[in-house]
């Protein structure tokens, strides 16, 4: 498949290759065991991280002809089709651009007709969050009595949306973010089956800036692999081309807020600015510094909690012995506030400075 995106290319097809949402590929394996299916469900989380890949492999589950243990055979009608986007009784929807009652009244009236090819007819509904009110109250009569072989499956990114006479006649999943470590081993392997050469460290970095969306972190190494041309891709390379916050670096400023040195604690901002990195990821990557610091005290140097390699969080542990609890609670307050000052500001590097410096200030009491 050449001309398909990696993340298509390289999308899983059973439960057992989806990375990270355990609870979830748990209870839909165990749900296929049984042969136990619901007539509706709801799957919420953040982009990228699998709901879409997932309602296409239950579609798959529910209508395999050969399906074993939770795993479909992937060499049936339904397992082909489906797999391949094909599938004229799996009807795909964008809540985003068909959100009008019109439409969703379309797709109630071709729910009343059987399947033509499969077992059962599968609506699958992205951002259903985003339909409009009259099109909620349409579908929450054919949602709460579907016809015996329709089955529904509602995707969204902001559950806070979804009315609860919804949420009442679905079974609901959440998706939770994939941790790096997760997303990180995924590339390298991905990287491997593409030829692409690319150090485990750089691997963690795009894993690390997609901040949860394996979709976002392999197109993030679909983009550096074909400017690299075939080079081997270093963590370096990653930092340079997408402007990122080094994490060496930042680690170094945060040694420098510690140690009171305020001219080094200028030097090493400036270089990151010059190096075009955004202020606000600046800031951002060193309030994750003290958030993870204030993490292992209060787990008394566990790191369960904390999504970083284990030569990181050695270096943080060092890093926090000279720090309080209530000295990371002070820290917390200074940069709770810190967006807004930058997005109402025309000068974005004299807020990052005033506020590292306020940091210093603040450890000095």
């Amino acid at each position: 498949m050449p001309n398909k995106s990696l993340y298509l290319k390289h999308r899983p097809i059973q439960l057992d290759d989806i990375v990270g949402q355990k609870p979830v590929v748990a209870t839909l394996k165990k749900a296929s065991l049984n042969k136990e299916f619901s007539h509706a469900y709801l799957f919420a989380g953040m982009h990228g991280s699998g709901k879409t890949t997932i309602a296409r492999i239950l579609a798959t589950l529910i209508n395999c002809e050969n399906v074993q243990k939770g795993v479909v055979c992937g060499k049936c009608r339904a397992c082909r089709t489906i797999h391949e986007g094909s599938s004229i009784d799996v009807i795909e929807v964008d809540g985003a651009s068909n959100r009008g009652i019109d439409h969703v009244k379309s797709l109630i009236d071709s729910s009343r007709w059987s399947p033509n090819e499969l077992k059962k007819k599968i609506f699958l509904m992205d951002e259903v969050h985003m339909l409009s009110k009259e099109a909620i109250s349409a579908l929450l009569k054919t949602l709460e009595e579907p016809p015996e072989d329709v089955s529904f499956i509602l995707c969204t990114t902001d559950i806070g949306k979804i009315l609860p006479t919804i949420l009442s006649r679905c079974q609901r999943f959440n998706f939770t973010k994939i941790q790096s470590k997760d997303i990180a081993q995924r590339l390298i392997d991905i990287a491997k089956k593409e030829s692409i050469h690319i150090d485990n460290e750089a691997c963690y970095s795009l894993a690390k800036m997609a901040r949860g969306s394996m979709r976002d972190a392999i197109g993030y190494l679909e983009q550096i692999g074909t400017v690299a041309g075939g080079k081997t891709i270093a963590e370096s390379h990653v930092v340079k081309y997408f402007g990122l916050a080094d994490r060496l670096g930042v680690v170094n400023i945060v040694k420098s807020i510690l140690s009171d040195n305020i001219p080094m604690l200028m030097d090493q901002i400036n270089d990151m600015i010059m190096a075009s990195v955004d202020s606000q990821e600046i800031l951002c990557e060193i309030s994750e510094i003290y958030r993870n610091i204030m993490l292992l005290k209060a787990q008394d140097g566990k790191s369960t909690l904390i999504d970083l390699p284990d030569h990181e969080i050695d270096e943080l542990k060092k890093i926090g012995e000279s720090l309080k609890m209530i000295q990371l609670v002070k820290l917390a307050h200074l940069f709770s506030d810190v967006d807004k000052k930058i997005s109402f500001n025309i000068n974005e590097r004299w807020i990052t400075e005033a506020t590292l410096i306020n940091c210093v200030a603040s450890l000095r009491k």
